[in-house]
């Protein structure tokens, strides 16, 4: 098949082949049970993906070495493997062969299931079993007519692509498994052979899920989604592990606007700049006090979020990916949901019945759960970062798994599995949801629906996510392990502490251990409730105090048990001590507001630069800003003086803004002038983290 296969989607620009790996060699491993046409009609196919390929025939027990002899031959353009039985549309291998930077992997396929992008139907009888990383997404175990492979989660395809700057490595590897018993074995398909001699020999191998497309290979086949290839692919750019809501409703919607889209060329990064002006018109209209602009404003809001997958979703077709786009997709999400919140809030104060307070603990239960969802995401997956593929020598027919471990993939859910599937999905009250229940408010047309049903929900979702990790925590049951620290003795979670000059000069003199933290947190937490019944001394000393033991107890690296709750803790006591000061003052709950939304962006900021950049923020942002100990003793000992704290939070909410916004514009200005290529991040929703 070619790359001009109808009914094709998109238009020229869309479909183009971007070169990535041109000038590869490709090898044809195996024979099939034709003649050399076969091979021949496959190696056209890859042309198309493979511009300028320079196509070889390897064959026998010999193959092996030939093909490390071929791997040594040349060090500057990638080496592509593939089984000379593999029939595949070459639409299929554009990730894999077309995608930006060098990478070493393999074409995976997937079965599909519930929220998942994959193949609908898969009778991959055949097809060699893989044990693949549950984050990283690299090859642990190759299965073969001789190897077994426990606990499978994919199915190898057949194309392996190996980068320029591995292939001396490769062909080390290779050499050495030459004259294995497996390499002589005709069962054995030397492509798989190939796979997994790099695998247990030490070499990295990454995986790319092909998505929902028909393949062949021998007796085993997969049949894809309904349609052409290109159709598939469309299909295929739907990000998998979506929520209820967004599988089954705005995810048919967004597909064929992201066929328009590509049929328009249109950008991801222009997608994502309409999506965010949907929203805010969506804001301009609920902010009228009027019921018919309130409905328009619930049909706005949920197109913007229809319009919000698309830019992934392009992205994703195209294979034009940054990690700024998925930077402004994720800041847009942020202000098109607490402007409209902040909106709702507006109108309730012209009513003359003000509901700044309860904006604002929405804008920070969202913003908590948030920050909890990223930073046990990443707790986990320093957890497993020590989980290394199986190194064997080729000729062992079994890896390293438990006595009794499944040896097939795992079935689909079905029946009551599947419901339970569904149902904490919506527990967990991802994007789409959120938006959902957000427009089903506005047709209310009452503010303290919409909020407090957004203050339920966001509650609920917190219990049940952060009283479930917890739980597993402290039984010991999530596998944690500390995450390992870079040269600067700062892990992530350090970076997202937010603590300041008070904080630091205990740290100087030793720290805490980090139940003080907790100590701390609720002190401050109990001051700021009970402000009102509390002596102004009491309540001053209190904060102070919990302050101090807030930042003694935090002293980095954090590498606590519950260390990831620790950036949740410190937001909730900024925000309930702004709240609380904020409701005993009058006038004060916009800027209230607008001074959380200040803090809450900076830590959406640090949060996805860290995720997609692997780069903090600068470090005088946080001294400069007091941090969160510093801001919370200085608004306290402002509203123990009877300052006014209107103008204080309002020109403070403007300072912090300017000064996050220029040191973020900075730092990500830098890092992408620092990349040598395009960053394989991918823009969608920007909530993968803590969605998917």
């Amino acid at each position: 098949m070619r790359l001009d296969v109808t009914p094709a989607v998109g238009n020229a620009a869309a479909r183009a082949v971007h070169g990535h790996s041109a000038g590869a060699d490709v090898v044809i491993l195996g024979s099939t049970p034709g003649s050399a046409a076969a091979a021949t009609d496959l190696a056209q196919s890859l042309a198309e993906v493979v511009p300028g390929l320079r196509r070889h025939d390897l064959d026998g027990p010999s193959a092996l070495a030939a093909l490390a002899a071929l791997a040594e031959t040349d060090h500057h353009r990638p080496l592509v493997a593939v089984a000379a039985d593999l029939e595949v549309s070459p639409v299929a291998l554009l990730d894999l062969l077309d995608r930006p930077g060098d990478p070493t992997a393999t074409a995976t396929v997937e079965p599909g299931g519930a929220g998942s992008a994959g193949p609908s139907v898969t009778t991959a009888t055949g097809l060699p079993l893989l044990r693949t990383h549950p984050e990283r997404r690299d090859v642990l175990s190759v299965g073969t007519a001789r190897h077994t492979v426990t606990n499978p989660t994919a199915l190898g395809a057949g194309v392996l692509r190996v980068a320029a700057r591995d292939r001396a490595q490769a062909a080390s590897i290779w050499r050495a498994a030459a004259g294995s018993a497996s390499a002589l074995d005709p069962a054995v398909a030397p492509a798989d052979l190939a796979l997994l001699a790099l695998v247990r020999g030490g070499l990295g191998v990454g995986t790319v899920t092909l998505g929902p497309f028909s393949l062949r290979r021998g007796a085993a086949s997969v049949t894809g989604a309904a349609g052409s290839p290109w159709q598939q692919r469309l299909r295929g750019a739907s990000r998998g592990g979506d929520g209820f809501f967004s599988t089954y409703a705005v995810r048919p919607l967004s597909r064929r606007t992201t066929g328009v889209g590509l049929t328009h060329g249109w950008t991801p990064n222009v997608v994502t700049v309409c999506s965010l002006v949907l929203g805010l018109v969506a804001s301009g209209l609920a902010a009228i006090d009027n019921r018919w602009t309130w409905a328009l404003a619930a049909v706005l809001l949920l197109a913007a979020l229809v319009v919000d997958c698309v830019d992934g979703e392009i992205a994703r077709f195209t294979r034009r990916f940054s990690a700024l786009g998925a930077w402004l997709d994720a800041v847009g999400d942020r202000v098109k949901e607490y402007s409209l919140i902040a909106a709702v809030a507006w109108v309730a104060a012209r009513r003359g019945d003000s509901a700044w307070g309860l904006a604002a603990l929405a804008m920070v239960l969202i913003t908590l759960r948030h920050l909890e969802d990223y930073a046990y995401v990443h707790r986990q997956r320093a957890s497993l970062a020590g989980v290394r593929p199986d190194r064997l020598d080729v000729d062992e027919p079994r890896d390293l798994g438990p006595t009794g471990a499944r040896l097939d993939l795992a079935p689909p859910r079905t029946g009551a599995a599947l419901a339970a599937f569904w149902a904490k999905k919506v527990m967990h009250l991802p994007i789409a949801e959120r938006y959902l229940l957000l427009a089903l408010g506005l047709l209310t047309f009452d503010p303290h629906v919409v909020l407090w049903a957004m203050i339920i929900a966001v509650s609920a979702a917190m219990a049940w996510t952060l009283g479930g990790r917890s739980v597993k925590a402290l039984l010991h049951r999530d596998g944690y392990r500390p995450e390992p620290l870079p040269a600067g003795g700062w892990g992530h979670l350090d970076h997202q502490l937010d603590l300041g000059p008070l904080a630091r000069l205990s740290w100087r003199v030793g720290g805490l251990p980090f139940p003080a933290a907790l100590a701390g947190v609720a002190l401050v937490l109990a001051a700021a409730l009970a402000a009102r019944f509390w002596g102004t001394p009491v309540v001053v000393a209190a904060v102070v105090v919990g302050a101090l033991l807030m930042g003694a107890g935090c002293r980095p690296p954090l590498r606590h048990l519950f260390g990831w709750q620790a950036p949740l803790l410190l937001w909730l006591a900024e925000g309930v001590v702004v709240v609380s000061l904020a409701q005993q003052s009058a006038g004060v709950g916009a800027a209230a507001f607008a001074y959380l939304a200040a803090v809450a962006w900076h830590r959406y900021d640090v949060v996805y630069r860290l995720r997609d950049t692997g780069e903090p923020a600068a470090a005088w942002v946080t001294p400069v800003t007091l941090g969160v100990d510093g801001r919370i003793v200085v608004l306290t000992l402002l509203w123990a003086a009877s300052v006014p704290l209107a103008p204080v939070l309002a020109w403070g909410a403007l300072a912090l803004f300017v000064l996050y916004a220029a040191e973020s514009a900075v730092g990500w200005r830098a890092w992408m002038r620092a990349q040598p290529v395009p960053a394989a991040s991918e823009t969608d929703s920007a909530e993968e983290v803590v969605e998917g």
